[in-house]
């Protein structure tokens, strides 16, 4: 039997470590059969098996970030930032993670060289440090995302960095208002009119990528801006639900996917109060619970409309539901997502 290649930290090996033994060819093999998963220039891992409750998009974010953490082995004392901040902050985006790390220069020299891009420090940047790596703040990081990504994915980092539960139980990780301030402080930087418009658009209320997708969709089909995160009591259900998109003005109701999107004193059904712990049981009883919470909502409201997030990607079911639901357009609608 084959001996395992010597790895550090994260299950992570490097070609410099088995040219060291002998065993570079081996590992260039292994990667060629398809067993080994080349990261980046001489850092490499085991292929992870393909797990089916994982979506492509946390398997791409995973992949990026542990390509940070070779490059942050590999590089010296490299302080990440943009995109390589944000990954490993754990924070999404919408869209594929790029194929290059991104670091902080020492001096203000910008410069791009196999597969590391390096920013120009042209200001004071506070530096934090996480599990032994260097990165920029998270407010500085999302202003170089922004200036290079599409605004679809700096979006959806700027929400979930100020995302604030309106039900409690989670600190935001930052708030528009130091945002704004980081962003006049570096005033002018070139890009600064991407993050200009992230700024305009950024919120609190959107609880995921999925809902920061809906939001930039119906602004592209010209629907009037929804309120985010409306809490509507359901006595008879004894629990609040918070909607998504809610349009008082027309009364009608959004939910992008519609789980999960309540809080209440009693989840009795999706909790297993009978005492059954089958997972098939309880996955019918959330359904039926989801169905009871939408229908009370309906009696609430004159028009209720659904997405997922294939829905969303192709923009025209959202048109569709929402129109049915009873919604006007108020905007010239514009193209703003890059994803197809």
């Amino acid at each position: 039997m084959r001996e395992p290649f010597p790895t550090r930290d994260h299950g992570l090996v490097y070609a410099l470590d088995l040219r060291s033994v002998g065993r570079e060819r081996e590992l260039y093999a292994a990667a060629k059969a398809g067993t080994m998963e080349r990261l980046r220039p001489g850092a490499y891992r085991s292929r992870p098996p393909t797990d089916p409750g994982v979506s492509p998009a946390e398997r791409d974010r995973s992949r990026y970030r542990m390509m940070v953490r070779a490059a942050a082995a590999q590089l010296d004392r490299p302080v990440f930032t943009g995109h390589s901040a944000i990954a490993l902050a754990g924070m999404p985006i919408l869209g594929p993670w790029p194929d290059e790390v991104f670091v902080l220069s020492r001096n203000g020299t910008a410069s791009r060289r196999r597969g590391v891009v390096t920013i120009a420090r042209t200001a004071d940047v506070p530096i934090t440090v996480r599990a032994g790596i260097a990165m920029t703040s998270i407010e500085f990081s999302l202003i170089q995302l922004a200036r290079r990504a599409p605004l679809e994915a700096a979006l959806t980092a700027t929400d979930a960095a100020l995302y604030a539960p309106p039900w409690g139980g989670a600190v935001p990780r930052t708030t528009i208002h130091r945002l704004r301030r980081e962003h006049e402080r570096l005033l002018p930087y070139p890009g600064s009119r991407r993050m200009d418009e992230v700024l305009r658009r950024a919120t609190d209320g959107a609880a995921t990528p999925l809902e920061t997708l809906s939001r930039l969709v119906i602004e592209e089909l010209g629907f009037p801006q929804p309120v985010l995160q409306h809490r509507l009591r359901l006595d008879e259900l004894e629990r609040d639900a918070y909607l998504d998109f809610w349009w008082p003005d027309h009364g009608v109701v959004g939910e992008a996917d519609g789980r999960g999107k309540y809080r209440g004193r009693t989840r009795a059904a999706a909790s297993g109060a009978s005492g059954t712990r089958d997972p098939a049981a309880l996955a019918a009883a959330t359904v039926i619970d989801e169905k009871r919470r939408e229908d009370a909502i309906r009696r609430r409201v004159r028009g209720f409309a659904r997405w997922d997030w294939a829905e969303a990607m192709r923009r025209h079911p959202i048109d569709h539901y929402l129109t049915a639901a009873g919604l006007p357009k108020t905007r010239r609608p514009r193209r703003l997502l890059t994803q197809k």
